[in-house]
């Protein structure tokens, strides 16, 4: 019953031993704003998100801003698509492509519906991708109403 003792309290003893050695007392936590394993981000918006359909075509810019490790990638191509409801791009095409500027952000013109083409207020589903090298794929969706005027 000794050694069995002897071996018990040798355990103990060395526990209480590992478990003072143990000093660190905070956990590093990320933050959630970076740094990012996707090192590439994109941004899209539509001015104005909200159309009033008249005689006259209603028109929005459809932006897309692309930046890598936080600064602002130039020269790269950026798709748009209409995925779904009417509208259109320059030359009646639904889908367009516009290279970014000095900061980073590409530009198209969406051409919504005039209020004859439509029988009630609508909504427009948009894409924009940029292209990428590699396994990213990076895409934003973005809704524009689209009101029925007189």
């Amino acid at each position: 019953m000794r050694p069995r003792r002897t071996a018990a309290l040798l355990g103990i003893a060395a526990l209480l031993v590992l478990a003072s050695a143990c000093t660190r007392s905070e956990i590093g936590i990320e933050s959630p704003a970076g740094p990012s394993t996707l090192s590439l981000t994109f941004a899209l918006e539509a001015n104005p998100n909200v159309l009033l359909a008249t005689t006259e075509r209603p028109s929005a810019v459809i932006k897309g801003t692309v930046r890598r490790n936080g600064e602002p990638a130039v020269n790269v191509p950026v798709y748009f698509t209409v995925l779904s409801g009417p509208g259109e791009f320059d030359e009646y095409l639904t889908r367009a492509m516009a290279l970014t500027d000095s900061t980073g952000t590409a530009r198209v013109t969406y051409y919504g519906p005039s209020s004859d083409e439509l029988f009630a207020d609508t909504t427009v589903l948009i894409k924009g991708q940029p292209e990428t090298s590699g396994s990213d794929y990076v895409h934003k969706t973005i809704e524009v109403r689209v009101l029925k005027g007189d």
